[in-house]
């Protein structure tokens, strides 16, 4: 027989109260070990018993037994993905929002604590009350309320255990944020929805509690930090939404903080929100914002999240590169690649930003100056460093090599970075050998005495392979490089002689689907067989 439905006003708690909040690091980080151990006890307990029979669901236990199940306790089936502890039902989340929207300031904080708890993984009801109910008007609300125990105390630090309205509800907007993308369905819509908070968010960037500017600043960041690709613009419009609202300036005021905390967070919305176009980022050219990364980022706590924002802005403005290097930033940049160049992926918003200046040659010569950076860029590309960081390295150093200045080719060269790139073209992953063929061919493009320099016999069967692969620009590196053996080196002909299957990479050329390449391979095979003036005696 079904259990009692429960209808009592007072009990509704109890359907989503299933263990106290902690309130103490000390008291997350047991709860969170004692969560774990359940569920490895449990994955192992499924493990050894998978070989005997099917785990079977609450509906179908109940199907099973000839009975219903009962309606308080029935889950959504799109939650069977989401850890048990979150599938929160309809019930469930009526109860909690009746104490969201209770006259008890208690019952409220608690409410809100329980949400922000739950978002971690959302269930389908609590992702529907959240993007269809009166979830983040209720929240507004409370934001704004005129309650003078609700507000915060002037006095409240980082450390009060003390919790308020304010601070629960920031909180809770953040986690909403921060796992957005882990989210199917419900992301873009919670995400959409959240966007109304943006007006008081930023009122609370003043505030006089640093830990609450901190949040606010890190939930306007996770808002901003939302990308849904070309096919739609509403994510470059919530970014401008948050800019015309006044973000920028307050929280380029809060890099005069000494809190390392507070500086991570306004720089991390300060990086979501410079990406735009130029003109959209007036503010972040008015308001003394250089001289605050500049003192920054010669910090360690905060120097990779100052690195962010500039690697954004000297993405997109040119005024930005040339104020940071009239500044004096060349050097504190490479002190900071050559520091984080060995602590993994930390190292990579500051290759962005080298790879953004480089490319041009006054700051590539004022970069090349220093004695550590070319060494270190080299020492990225080696194969005892991680994917993205090579590929990262690898677009430094291609906009490096695509320099005019001899001199810099051959400092590259006396570090044996030929040696290097041959290895990555034979051996690396398909994106990292594309990186590596494309620093090879601008060192060869310097001159014959640089081509020459190039290992031949190693590079061409790598370079075929390019040739034979389905990728235009794959194919279009490996004609380049076959031409410039024809062309520009004396044993170029001899090299290709002794690689049998050559001819053959050049006849799978086909016309589509660039009719230019296979014009360009059948031009190949005319200069190897001598009706070209072009190849050399």
């Amino acid at each position: 027989m079904g259990k009692t439905r429960r209808n009592s006003n007072g009990d509704h708690r109890s359907l989503y109260k299933r263990t106290s909040i902690s309130r103490t690091p000390d008291e997350l980080i047991k709860r969170r070990v004692a969560i774990n151990e359940t569920l490895r006890k449990k994955h192992r307990e499924q493990l050894i018993t998978a070989k005997r029979f099917r785990n079977l669901s609450r509906h179908e236990e109940f199907e099973s037994a000839g009975e219903e199940e009962p309606e308080d306790e029935k889950k959504d089936e799109n939650d069977e993905d989401i850890s048990p502890y979150y599938r929160l039902n309809v019930y469930q989340v009526d109860g909690i929002a009746k104490d969201l929207a209770s006259d008890d300031r208690n019952l409220r904080i608690v409410a809100a604590q329980y949400i922000s708890k739950f978002v971690l993984e959302p269930a389908q009801a609590l992702i529907k009350y959240i993007t269809e109910g009166d979830c983040i008007e209720t929240l507004n609300q409370m934001l704004t309320s005129s309650d003078p125990e609700e507000q915060i105390e002037a006095a409240q630090t980082i450390s009060s255990k003390q919790s308020t309205d304010n601070n629960i509800i920031v909180h809770l907007l953040t986690y909403l944020f921060l796992y957005l993308t882990d989210i199917a369905a419900g992301p873009y819509d919670l995400w959409l929805k959240a966007v109304s908070t943006v007006p008081y968010l930023i009122n609370l960037l003043d505030s006089e509690n640093m830990s609450l500017r901190e949040i606010a600043a890190g939930a306007l960041g996770n808002l901003a930090a939302e990308d849904l690709g070309d096919m739609n613009d509403e994510d470059d419009k919530v970014r401008e939404t948050i800019r015309n609202n006044g973000a920028v300036k307050p929280l380029i005021r809060m890099l005069d903080s000494t809190d390392a905390h507070l500086i991570q967070s306004a720089c991390f919305a300060l990086a979501n929100l410079a990406r735009g176009e130029e003109g959209q980022l007036r503010d972040y050219f008015t308001n003394g914002l250089t001289d605050k990364l500049l003192k920054n980022l010669d910090t360690k706590d905060t120097a990779t999240e100052v690195c962010w924002v500039i690697s954004y802005l000297t993405a997109v403005s040119e005024k930005f590169r040339e104020s940071i290097m009239e500044k004096g930033f060349a050097t504190p940049l490479v002190k900071q690649l050559t520091s984080l160049s060995e602590k993994g992926p930390v190292v990579l918003p500051v290759l962005r930003t080298l790879g953004n200046l480089v490319d041009s040659e006054d700051y590539l010569k004022i970069l090349a100056e220093q004695d550590r950076f070319l060494p270190t860029i080299v020492n990225l590309i080696k194969t005892d460093q991680s994917r993205v960081i090579k590929k990262e390295a690898l677009w430094v150093l291609s906009n490096v090599t695509s320099s005019r200045c001899t001199e810099i080719i051959e400092a590259l060269e006396g570090l044996n970075v030929i040696k290097h790139l041959s290895e990555l073209v034979a051996r690396g992953a398909f994106d990292i050998r594309k990186g590596a063929a494309y620093c090879l061919m601008n060192i060869a493009n310097h001159g014959p005495e640089h081509l020459d320099k190039l290992a031949h016999k190693q590079l061409l069967p790598a370079f075929l392979d390019l040739v034979k692969s389905q990728d235009a620009d794959m194919i279009r590196l490996g004609l380049g490089y076959i031409e410039l053996l024809l062309t520009q080196s004396p044993k170029g002909k001899e090299v290709i002689d002794n690689v049998p299957d050559c001819m053959e990479a050049l006849a799978s050329v086909a016309p589509a689907p660039d009719p230019e390449l296979f014009a360009f391979a059948n031009k190949l095979v005319d200069q190897y067989f001598g009706e070209s003036p072009d190849m050399q005696e």
